[in-house]
């Protein structure tokens, strides 16, 4: 299976911090938002093993064998995170580290968001942790993954397993994407330096006056949707586009945002016909905890605060479902 998703971190000037994304996938992940209370229980698929997590957890998750996944999300504290494909890249550990939490790759965020508070708790923190090349995950096969993080400061990181430990990366970019690694995609952006948001002014040719037509400053972007695509369009437009003034707005912005590496179902067909598309958008909102979900079939932005009262009261994992169907805002009712 092979996945093409995108991430970015985002602010607005009224200093609430951003974490979102697009799952693009194949296989249907049925993914809905999904809140995981203080002292979720889970059970390593790799040994079996049992694990408390401290923190609740509100992400985008779906049930699959004994635990409820997440493959993105925030904490009650407002450390974020999201996972994405890192196909032909990701080198975890051969063998189990006694006395660490062994995990397969799909579990890791279910560590990472239920035991740290910012950026620089999961930094110490990952000494404790080890992920396992292994089958034993819910799929069946090793899922090649990196991630991104971000906490309420608006602080940016990525860790890219790579045969060389769980090593933090700070992300100035503030995207991610796909294989190739953080480095590579960063290194390409030199490419695109003469991309701008306003016109290029006309030239003359020999006695021949040549003007723009249209816009043309953007003319070098590139417009498909390969990992290194994305990660160019998407660094681009975060930096160009306005910043809002407020969350609400903000919201709004991301999604424009995210809109323009979203996959239509049918443009990105694999070898066995099946068609990878953007299953559903994720913002999610650390600074006032709340998350907005725009499924495929449904462009209604849907959300759900994890407030005071959930953290307290709801002790079992609760799943928020979302309508299947699109919904219309009949104006002929107003």
């Amino acid at each position: 299976m092979t996945t093409m998703c995108t991430s970015l971190s985002f602010s607005a000037l009224d200093g609430s911090k951003f974490l979102a994304r697009t799952m693009d996938f194949a296989f249907e992940l049925h993914g809905a938002p999904t809140f995981l209370p203080e002292e979720y229980q889970w059970t390593s698929s790799f040994d079996e093993k049992v694990y408390t997590s401290k923190y609740a957890v509100m992400g985008t998750g779906a049930k699959f064998g004994k635990n409820y996944m997440i493959a993105d999300g925030f904490n009650e504290y407002g450390l974020s995170a999201a996972e994405l494909y890192f196909s032909h890249a990701a080198q975890y550990d051969q063998e189990p580290t006694d006395g660490a939490v062994n995990v397969v790759a799909e579990e890791f965020l279910l560590w990472a968001l239920g035991n740290n508070k910012s950026i620089e708790d999961l930094n110490d923190h990952l000494k404790d942790v080890r992920i396992i090349e292994s089958n034993k995950g819910v799929m069946g096969v090793n899922q090649p993954l990196h991630f991104i993080f971000s906490d309420a400061t608006g602080a940016t990181y990525i860790l890219e397993p790579q045969g060389n430990g769980l090593i933090l990366q700070e992300d100035k970019v503030g995207v991610m994407t796909n294989t190739p690694d953080y480095n590579w995609h960063k290194t390409n952006l030199s490419n695109y330096l003469g991309a701008q948001p306003h016109n290029f002014a006309g030239k003359t040719f020999g006695d021949e006056e040549v003007i723009p037509l249209g816009q043309n400053g953007t003319f070098r972007l590139p417009g498909g949707y390969t990992a290194v695509d994305r990660f160019v369009r998407t660094a681009f437009i975060r930096e160009n586009v306005k910043q809002p003034a407020t969350a609400q707005q903000a919201v709004n912005t991301i999604l424009h945002v995210l809109d323009s590496v979203t996959i239509p179902r049918g443009v990105n067909v694999k070898d066995n016909d099946e068609s990878s598309y953007t299953q559903y958008q994720t913002v999610l909102d650390l600074t006032n905890r709340v998350m907005y979900f725009v499924p495929y079939d449904n462009r209604t932005i849907y959300s759900v605060a994890m407030t005071d009262d959930l953290i307290k009261n709801q002790r079992e994992t609760k799943q928020f479902p979302v309508a299947a169907d699109q919904q219309f805002a009949n104006l002929n009712d107003k």
